[in-house]
């Protein structure tokens, strides 16, 4: 499949840049990178036929991002025009038919035309809709699909977390997951950790309450503490769920799991924009026990990539 004698087909839009608060963020192969955006319309390398010919325009450092794509029609696969990367979600290559489909179910233009799609569209449409199964599975064959996604998935997070925390010490690797055989203690270091923040945090508060410090900084780090609580309830959840074997009790669970997600992600987003804050960088300068706060920004945009991401599988059913 050509677009007209052309082997690539140009989109102005990305399902793997995403924004964060005032951050521009590139998640593609579920890495989590800062891109400096440039907009620019892909419609001015409409001269260019082929993949070698568009790799001219690739800039290749790693940070400049166009939010830009093409379809290469001779290997069915999708590559960044910025930088030349070859798009992954979830570990897979993004098919150039799957991209197809969603330019074909989100656009109202004409399908020869260089397309121009909203990023997080394109984003939810390829991890929801873009199954090839999807008319085929029952909805309890799905559901039990979504319960083994949640369960390994969830392990994962927790993995990276730990990695990325300067609270925590490394729970250990992925490679991991898949060795052990007992995954509650695999992931009770995780949740003893959790606790041991929920603790720091309710102390720090009641410090700060007595020392009559502002109240938009004990809330802050009531909101932090209140995180802690909310991921250490979803993975509680999520070891429960495994052990569910009744249709209707799962479909329950999965629906507590859904609203705890949504929770993390409400609260990270607050966290983050108030620790990026011009007070309160001033005021952790002043005050160093609020240093694993403004370290928590790394681990704060990775929390908001994957919980959006379970949030986007749950949605499915």
């Amino acid at each position: 499949m050509t677009s007209g004698d052309s082997e690539i087909r140009l989109v102005r839009g990305c399902p793997c840049f995403k924004t964060f608060g005032d951050e521009t963020l590139c998640v593609n192969n579920d890495e989590i990178l800062e891109v400096d955006v440039i907009e620019i319309d892909p419609a001015i390398f409409t001269f260019h036929k082929t993949r070698e010919d568009i790799a001219r325009e690739m800039v290749g450092d790693g940070v400049t991002c166009y939010a830009a794509i093409y379809v290469n029609y001779p290997d069915n696969s999708v590559y960044c025009i910025s930088q030349g990367w070859k798009l992954r979600i979830h570990g897979r290559d993004v098919p150039g038919t799957d991209l197809e489909d969603a330019l074909q179910f989100l656009s109202t233009k004409d399908l020869h035309a260089t397309a121009e799609i909203c990023s997080e569209c394109l984003y939810k449409f390829l991890l929801t809709l873009a199954d090839t199964f999807a008319d085929t599975m029952s909805k309890e064959e799905k559901t039990q699909e979504i319960k083994k996604y949640v369960d390994k998935f969830s392990m994962m997070v927790a993995v990276k977390h730990s990695q990325v925390d300067s609270m925590m010490r490394p729970i250990g690797s992925e490679e991991d997951i898949d060795k052990t055989t007992d995954r509650f203690q695999f992931i009770r270091e995780y949740l003893v950790q959790l606790l041991d923040q929920q603790q720091y945090w309710m102390e720090l508060e009641r410090q700060l309450t007595e020392e009559g410090a502002d109240e938009w900084l004990i809330d802050l780090v009531r909101k932090r503490e209140r995180l802690a609580r909310f991921e250490f309830q979803f993975y509680s959840q999520t070891l429960q769920l495994r052990d569910i074997n009744d249709f209707n009790l799962m479909i329950k669970m999965l629906s507590f799991i859904l609203k705890t997600a949504d929770e993390i992600l409400k609260v990270n987003a607050e966290i983050h924009d108030a620790i990026r804050s011009k007070k309160f960088k001033q005021m952790v300068e002043r005050d160093k026990r609020l240093s694993p706060l403004a370290e928590y920004a790394k681990k704060s945009r990775i929390v908001e990539h994957n919980f959006g991401n379970i949030l986007q599988i749950l949605t499915r059913i």
